[in-house]
Formats: C-alpha cells, sequence, structure tokens
C-alpha cells in the first residue's frame, strides 16, 4: 500500500513481463551502501503497463537492477527515492512479485513537468538513514533466536518476525509464558554478543552446501533460493563451510537469510527485550528495541527506580498518590519486560508497607479517638452535663469516630454524645453522634446532627440504633458547629 492505493503484479502481469522476455530483477546490489545506476524496464499502474509515466498518481516501476529492498523474510521494504532524467519518484514501498521487484509511489510534488519512461537511465537513491534503523533490528532476532534456543531449550523454532525501524517482533514455538528470570537470561545473552563485537559475516552458497552446516537456523516452511546467502555471527561463513559438522558452530548463531545486517553486533550499541506475550496455542512473540531505543527504555526504568527508592521514604496519603503516579508510568512504560517485573514487585511491597501503616494507623486512631470521648464524657458528667460534645484528632478516620461513639455511649450509659473530626488539608469533616432511645423530651440523633452540621455545609443520614453519621466540607468552621450542638442539646435536654 503506497499513498492509499495498493498496486500489485498479478499472475497476469507478471507473465506478461515474462512473455517480453524481461528476467528478473538483478536485487544484488541491495547490500551496497551507495547510489546504484539503473534502467527503466517497466511501467505499471496497478491495471496496465505504460511507456510513460506522469501527473500525480501512484504507480510502480520494475528496474533491470535495483540496490532497494523488497519487504521479505519479515525485514520491511526501503524507502528513497529514483531520479530520472526529467523527474524524481519517491518510493514509498517496495515489493517482490515472482523474481520482479515492484518501487511502489509517485513523483515528488513540485512545479517542474515530470515524467518517466520505459528505457530511461535512473539513480536508486535509498533512504540508508532508515536502513541502518533497520538493520541492528535485524541482526538482534538472528541473536534473539539463538539465545531463546540456548534458555528454553532446541523445541523453540521461529514462527515469523517484523523488522521495522522502530522495533522488532519474534514469534516462535513455546508452550508456556517465559518468566522474568528467564527473559532477563535471554536479554543478557543479546547484550553479551553485543559487547563481544562479533563480526557479522554473509556470503551466498549452495543450498546443500548451508544445509551441511552444524546448527544452521531456518524458518520452517519457508522456500529457499540456491544458491543462498548464509549469515553467521561471531565466525566467517568460509571457517563454517571448511568443517561443517564442527559442534563449535552450536555456539554461534547461523542462518538462512536474505536481508540486511550490521557487519558488527557493537553496532546495535543495546538491546532491550521489551514484552512476551502469547499470540496463538504454543506460539509466543517478543517485542524488542535495539541501539537508542533500548538505552532510552533502559534509563526510563532506572528513572522509575529511583521513584519507587524515593517514594519509599514518603507515608500516608503522599505515598498512596506517589504509588498511583508511580502504577500508571510503569504500566505504560516501554521498559525491559524483567525490569518491569522487578519494579512491579517493588511497588507491591511499598503497597504492603503502606496497608500496614494504615492498618496501624487504623488501630491507633480508635484508641486516641475512643480514649478523648471517654475523658470529655467524664469530664461532662463531672459537671454535671446531660450530654458530651467533643472533637478528637483523628483526620477522616470515619471508623475511629464511629468506634469512639459506640464505646462512650456503652460506658456512659443514657448519654448522648458527638464526636468531630477534622481533616486541614482537605477542609472536610466527618461527625458522629449517638443518642440513647430512652433520652428525654423523645430527643432523637438526627433532629441534633442535622442542624448542628449546617455550618460546614454538611450532609448526614442513618439514625438506626441511635447513630447518625455525617460529613461537612468546609471544617474551617468546626468551632461554630459544636458550638451549635452545644446550644441544641441544652435546650432539649433541659
Amino acid at each position: 500500500q503506497a499513498g492509499g492505493k495498493s498496486i500489485v503484479l498479478d499472475a497476469n502481469a507478471t507473465s506478461q513481463l515474462r512473455n517480453q522476455g524481461l528476467d528478473s530483477t538483478n536485487d544484488s546490489p541491495k547490500f551496497q551502501h551507495k547510489v546504484h545506476s539503473s534502467v527503466v524496464k517497466a511501467i505499471y499502474t496497478g491495471s496496465e503497463f505504460i511507456a510513460t509515466a506522469s501527473g500525480d498518481e501512484d504507480f510502480g516501476l520494475v528496474l533491470e537492477s535495483t540496490s532497494f529492498y523488497a519487504e521479505q523474510g519479515g525485514q520491511i521494504y526501503d524507502t528513497g527515492s529514483i531520479e530520472g532524467p526529467s523527474g524524481s519518484f519517491t518510493v514509498n514501498n517496495v515489493q517482490v512479485f515472482a523474481g520482479y521487484v515492484l518501487h511502489i509511489g509517485s513523483f515528488l510534488e513540485g512545479p517542474d513537468s515530470k515524467a518517466l519512461s520505459v528505457g530511461d537511465e535512473v539513480k536508486c537513491k535509498v533512504d540508508y538513514t532508515r536502513r541502518t534503523l533497520i538493520a541492528p533490528n535485524h541482526t538482534c532476532t538472528h541473536m534473539l533466536n539463538f539465545a531463546l534456543r540456548e534458555v528454553l531449550g532446541d523445541h523453540v523454532d521461529q514462527k515469523g518476525s517484523i523488522v521495522l525501524p522502530e522495533k522488532l517482533r519474534f514469534d516462535f514455538s513455546h508452550g508456556k509464558p517465559v518468566q522474568p528470570e528467564d527473559l532477563r537470561k535471554i536479554e543478557y545473552i543479546v547484550n553479551q554478543q553485543i559487547k563481544d563485537e562479533l563480526e557479522v559475516s554473509a556470503q551466498e552458497i549452495k543450498l546443500a552446501d548451508a544445509k551441511r552446516i552444524n546448527g544452521l537456523r531456518a524458518v520452517f516452511g519457508e522456500i529457499y533460493p540456491d544458491p543462498v546467502r548464509v549469515v553467521s555471527i561471531g565466525r566467517k561463513v568460509e571457517d563454517l563451510l571448511a568443517n561443517p559438522e564442527s559442534k563449535e558452530w552450536l555456539s554461534i548463531s547461523t542462518e538462512l537469510c536474505g536481508g540486511t545486517h550490521i557487519s558488527n553486533t557493537r553496532d546495535a550499541a543495546a538491546f532491550a527485550l521489551i514484552s512476551e506475550e502469547g499470540i496463538a496455542k504454543g506460539v509466543r512473540r517478543i517485542t524488542a528495541v535495539t541501539a537508542e531505543c533500548a538505552s532510552q527504555s533502559m534509563k526510563l526504568a532506572s528513572s522509575i527506580d529511583t521513584d519507587i527508592n524515593e517514594a519509599s521514604k514518603l507515608e500516608g496519603a503522599t505515598l498512596e498518590k506517589k504509588i498511583g503516579s508511580i502504577k500508571n508510568t510503569l504500566d505504560a512504560a516501554a521498559i525491559p519486560a524483567a525490569r518491569k517485573a522487578d519494579l512491579k514487585g517493588n511497588i507491591s511491597k511499598l503497597e504492603d508497607q503502606l496497608r500496614k501503616a494504615k492498618k496501624k494507623m487504623g488501630e491507633e486512631n480508635i484508641q486516641k479517638a475512643v480514649k478523648i470521648a471517654i475523658d470529655a464524657a467524664e469530664a461532662a458528667l463531672s459537671e454535671g452535663k446531660t450530654f458530651c460534645v467533643t472533637h478528637a484528632d483523628v483526620g477522616l478516620d470515619t471508623t475511629a469516630v464511629r468506634e469512639a461513639v459506640v464505646k462512650a455511649m456503652n460506658r456512659f450509659k443514657g448519654l448522648p454524645i458527638m464526636v468531630f473530626s477534622t481533616d486541614e488539608a482537605s477542609n472536610k469533616a466527618v461527625i458522629y453522634a449517638g443518642v440513647p432511645p430512652d433520652a428525654p423530651n423523645g430527643f432523637k440523633v438526627l433532629d441534633w446532627l442535622t442542624p448542628s452540621i449546617a455550618p460546614l455545609k454538611g450532609k448526614g443520614g442513618g439514625g438506626k440504633n441511635g447513630l447518625a453519621q455525617g460529613q461537612g466540607s468546609d471544617a474551617s468552621r468546626v468551632k461554630e458547629a459544636m458550638e451549635l450542638a452545644t446550644q441544641i442539646a441544652s435546650m432539649k435536654l433541659s
């Protein structure tokens, strides 16, 4: 698909080219990094062959030879431009059909007249900056394939791959999820090969000779040409051919591959295994990044690690908020999968720390609120009062405030009690009140609570078993509310 239009050389189109005596495209120059000269052999609109192309529509070019890589073997196509005597053609897609490489795209926009004709001499200018991003990803799929077999065993077979400028994806046979510990080992083996600065050797040889090399990897079900290209990491292909049965070759990566690669593993700089998931029964998928993307991914993991360490010094609501924020960052972060599992473990520890602290705080708050309520009730009774209004400093801990009211009522039967507690940071208040069923003058708990918490912009509810609760959104007026509660109770109970 290029510029929204799909151009395919179907069987009818390729047989027309054969009938004209046109040979398959020579694509061996794709392994060179330089401008390549060629000749236009055919121009295809998607429905017919034409002698000259002009205008803004997409079309496809077949050249005598090309330095462009056509999408195959999991590696994405090259992009770039093809420059003719009277027009520059932008290549958005490159596909191969029955041996013919089709360069799909359109003319560069501009005021100049643009045309390309069959027979024109052209220059192929591949976007090598983009290809430089693709090459390390492709070489790393080979190193990953090797590492997977080292760690998981010889049953691992490649089931597919996609090599893009920004990432690589590798599908393989394995019956269960790969544990973080194994992902770490796999990632380590690839990074070790990068650190070892191994030479990447590629050579075209007879298929029969290639098949004799001990440890050679091929994609099951793929049809390979003859001669075939062998890519070996860490030893020259000619060394392998000199002694193909050697056990030594089992400890290096050797594959049949027609893709473009780096010349030394150090050019990949770094490898980060980002995710591992199941995509079908018995098939797993790994997504990974290399070079600058891998370095960024490792940096991000370290910065999240630092955040978690810093958070462990916090407590209470601040810690809770920080954990929430780190979890969101971590879920979305493209960082090494094994590292992500570690960091999730560290966050779980923080959550445990928070849970324990909350539990301890809750127990302390209950003790504190109960003591305040009982002391206040004793003081009220010793002053001859028939009710008690007090403030327990336990924030918005409703459990503690409720417990204080219940315990005080159990201790001092028949004593109506109201307990306020406020939180300065949020300017909110919680209130619990209890009135015994046999209180004088038909005094009911909601008749006391509801008007008392009006200054706090409060709302209240309950009343069952003589208990009611309320919340207020303006705690700054708590003194006023407590005075009002005192006045109402004095009046009703006198």
